[in-house]
């Protein structure tokens, strides 16, 4: 078993997996049922697929700069999706398609960046390495794992019982995992010079390292950097008020 390739396959499914999850519970409460589920993962996979069988000319486009900036963008593209989803599934009479439709992007554009990712893990590592069936079963174990935490927390939250309460646990839960989740495209904007570097605000490695096992399961779930510069606090407080914002709009025109 190769331990890093567990983690790292780990983290990527974590991140798709626990959206997945809270999407599910919104799905479950607003009684959506969960058929959206296999159209948005066949797209998503089939686009994860595509990109990463594309890789090299995306990675050369805008002076090499290709892969980050379509990363960034899919990452934003989440959170504007997940901002639009506050804002109508808390309406009167809200659109059941809407909702589906919203939910059905989410996801594949979700899995779009995190497929892509263990795709090109898996085949650098196996190709360099020649090492195909470690690589394989540690990138299935890490899947698994990954897959069970989502459904773990799915059903912790079900386990809130009063559907006020799993509604409030998933867009909490939901708002902290897309502030994560743009987080990780600043990092990727200040990569290619589009955003200032920043020198970092804290340095929490010495209590708790990024590249740890610990340290990574967190970056999954929350965006977690050991050396946040002032544009990731900023851009974290600024997704968390957003989605507020859109949350609270219909409910106090209504």
């Amino acid at each position: 078993m190769i331990l890093e390739a567990v983690v790292i396959i780990l983290r990527e499914v974590l991140e798709a997996s626990l959206l997945i999850s809270l999407l599910l519970v919104l799905s479950h409460v607003l009684g959506l049922g969960a058929k959206w589920l296999l159209p948005a993962t066949v797209i998503g996979v089939l686009c994860a697929i595509v990109y990463a069988r594309n890789i090299a000319w995306i990675s050369a486009q805008l002076d090499y700069t290709g892969q980050e900036l379509l990363n960034a963008s899919l990452q934003l593209m989440i959170w504007a999706a997940i901002a639009f989803l506050f804002t109508i599934s808390g309406t009167p009479n809200a659109n059941k398609m809407t909702i589906k439709g919203l939910m059905i992007v989410i996801v594949a554009l979700a899995l779009t960046r995190e497929c892509s990712e263990i795709f090109l893990y898996v085949y650098a590592f196996g190709a360099s390495a020649g090492q195909w069936t470690s690589i394989l079963g540690s990138g299935a174990i890490g899947a698994v794992t990954g897959i069970c935490i989502g459904l773990l927390i799915y059903l912790l939250v079900l386990w809130a019982g009063v559907k006020r309460n799993m509604l409030t646990i998933a867009y909490v839960l939901l708002a902290a995992v897309t502030a994560g989740i743009v987080t990780q495209a600043i990092s990727l904007l200040e990569q290619v010079d589009l955003i200032p570097s920043a020198s970092p605000l804290w340095d929490s490695s010495v209590i708790l390292p990024e590249n740890s096992v610990f340290g990574q399961l967190l970056y999954a779930l929350l965006g977690y950097e050991a050396t946040p510069s002032i544009w990731h606090v900023c851009t974290y407080l600024a997704v968390i008020a957003s989605l507020l914002v859109a949350y609270g709009l219909p409910r106090e025109s209504r």
